[in-house]
């Protein structure tokens, strides 16, 4: 009965350690409901999940808290704004290629912006991506990784149904979003596989909360689309969907379409080629 609850190391197994801190982050992170700004919300979740996850690595995880990727050194700046500038790219091409193919239509240009909701919004989408990268990949991942190891499953093997097992959950996680379906669903989960391997690679998760910031960002402010089912209300351009759903993704945006895949897989393309130039060994 021991070992079905405790492993040869003596800690709690993963299922176990994952079900308590899910439970107990959940638990502390409920009275945020109450608070009426989203942005003072989000940046109270960040708080409540890194205070949480070092008392977790320390008493229940019994790691090294850098072990989930937050790592306080010059090279997670680097990564970071590296990050930034990939999601930007990416999400320009992407407009480029539905320009081109004529499945997106710019409409205007918009040069009256508020700056100050555009800063907020900005500050949101960096505690938004902090939270649910570390969440889902610093956590989920490296837990789930470690668990899956076994006499079963080699570490290469563990690795790979981690890294799916965790992006599926962040799929999920998205459900009731407006607008989404089990294609959204579907592509958000390949959106996690994308900000999970620069995470394994470098160990440090700089890369993908610039990735993900970056990409929301873009897409909501910069050029106008809808972003996971949230209507772009402003932002220096403003266009317009003609083609079909399949496309450009409809009412959700282009993480149901196909537009959306060709921007996971510019970013994927490009943190590779990033960190291959630099030298970082991929596996």
């Amino acid at each position: 009965m021991n070992s079905l609850f405790y492993g040869d190391d003596n800690r709690f197994r993963a299922p176990w350690r994952i079900l308590l801190f899910s439970i107990l982050l959940l638990l502390s992170v409920l009275p945020l409901i109450w608070v009426k700004n989203s942005v003072l919300q989000f940046f109270g979740a960040v708080v409540i999940l890194i205070v949480g996850l070092y008392l977790n690595a320390k008493y229940l995880d019994k790691r090294n808290f850098s072990e989930y990727g937050i790592v306080f050194k010059k090279n997670t700046i680097i990564y970071f704004l590296t990050g930034i500038i990939i999601g930007i790219t990416s999400v320009a091409i992407l407009l480029g290629i539905g320009s081109l193919i004529g499945v997106l239509s710019i409409t205007e240009f918009s040069t009256r912006l508020n700056i100050v909701a555009l800063l907020l919004f900005g500050v949101k989408m960096f505690f938004v991506s902090i939270w649910e990268e570390t969440f889902f990949r610093g956590y989920l991942f490296t837990n789930f990784n470690e668990g899956f190891q076994s006499s079963i499953l080699s570490k290469n093997q563990s690795l790979i149904v981690a890294l799916l097992l965790s992006s599926v959950l962040f799929g999920l996680a998205h459900f009731n979003n407006g607008n989404a379906s089990f294609l959204s669903i579907f592509y958000l989960s390949i959106n996690g596989i994308v900000w999970c391997v620069p995470f394994i690679i470098t160990k440090n998760l700089g890369l993908s909360i610039g990735l993900h910031m970056s990409w929301n960002f873009a897409q909501s402010k910069l050029f106008g689309f809808t972003m996971s089912g949230n209507r772009s209300e402003e932002s220096f351009i403003k266009i317009k969907n003609i083609g079909t759903d399949l496309w450009t993704g409809g009412e959700y945006g282009p993480e149901a379409g196909l537009l959306g895949l060709v921007g996971f897989a510019l970013m994927l393309v490009l943190s590779l080629m990033y960190l291959k130039i630099n030298r970082i060994k991929i596996i």
